[in-house]
């Protein structure tokens, strides 16, 4: 219960303090006395947004506090203990200051708090009723709460409240199967590629090490191709040329030499051979 409100410099008002009593408390006075403006100073503590208009003309700031009476408010202790703010004592004082520049601050027994607290803690504190609404009827929550509350249906919501929570949870796991599920269809996609791939190289045993050596030589192509040139001509057939004219003479002088032109001619037709596979092969690598 709203137990009194105080405020300083809002508009016209340049310092009041309204204590209320125990029930119901009727303010009356003509139009433009003021009445309206108690009733904005409380929107203040309820953390209503703030304009710097509002301060009273050559005041410093404007200034509401309210202190709320919390016997018997079980309800508005458990808000506030999710908000972490200490409603420890039996009476709250909520303090709101403006200034005319806009910015404001607030205070919640002595502890800083934020315009979003004060929304909170104060929906719980207070109802407001205009004349063409009602704040708490217009929300969710509480039209819920009074339609459970005129059905005695306590023990039937906290039935549903459970079995929402379980389809919650149901409907989590099930995401959680399903992503696991695409993953899964994901890599198997990847793993028919590979083989599908690995199938189409064919590859054979120990074709690895072929490869190897392929790479190598082709890494190495120049110097093997200017090697195999080299090859090819210390394979000429210039020393056994004169070998064989040697050879001649060494017959007609004597014939018993004539069976070393069998190994002349083997050693020249190895060098003729060689001499070719060098050329082939120095041509391949510069092909």
């Amino acid at each position: 219960m709203l137990a009194e409100l105080r405020v300083r410099d809002l508009a016209v008002i340049a310092d009041v303090t309204l204590k209320l009593a125990p029930g119901l408390n009727v303010l009356t006075g003509e139009t433009g006395a003021g009445k309206s403006m108690l009733v904005d100073a409380l929107a203040l503590l309820l953390g209503e947004r703030a304009s710097g208009d509002v301060v009273r003309p050559g005041a410093e700031k404007a200034v509401v506090e309210g202190a709320f009476d919390l016997a018997g408010a079980a309800g508005i202790r458990a808000v506030a203990d999710e908000l972490g703010v200490d409603l420890s004592e039996e009476t709250v004082v909520v303090r709101r200051e403006v200034y005319p520049e806009g910015r404001s601050r607030a205070w919640v027994n002595g502890s800083p708090a934020t315009v979003g607290v004060l929304a909170q803690l104060g929906a719980a504190l207070v109802d407001l009723h205009g004349q063409h609404e009602t704040q708490s009827l217009v929300k969710g929550d509480a039209q819920a709460d009074i339609l459970d509350a005129y059905a005695d249906a306590q023990v039937e919501r906290t039935a549903v409240r459970d079995a929402y929570a379980r389809w919650q949870s149901a409907v989590v796991k099930e995401n959680e199967l399903k992503s696991r599920q695409e993953d899964v269809r994901r890599k198997a996609d990847y793993l028919r590629h590979v083989v599908e791939e690995i199938s189409h190289a064919a590859p054979k045993v120990g074709e690895d090490g072929a490869l190897e050596t392929e790479a190598k030589r082709l890494a190495n192509a120049e110097e093997l191709g200017r090697l195999a040139r080299e090859l090819e001509e210390a394979a000429d057939q210039s020393g056994l040329s004169k070998g064989m004219r040697t050879l001649a003479a060494l017959e007609r002088i004597d014939p018993t030499v004539a069976k070393w032109r069998e190994l002349l001619d083997t050693a020249l037709a190895n060098l003729q051979e060689l001499a070719a596979a060098a050329r082939d092969y120095a041509g391949a690598i510069d092909g």
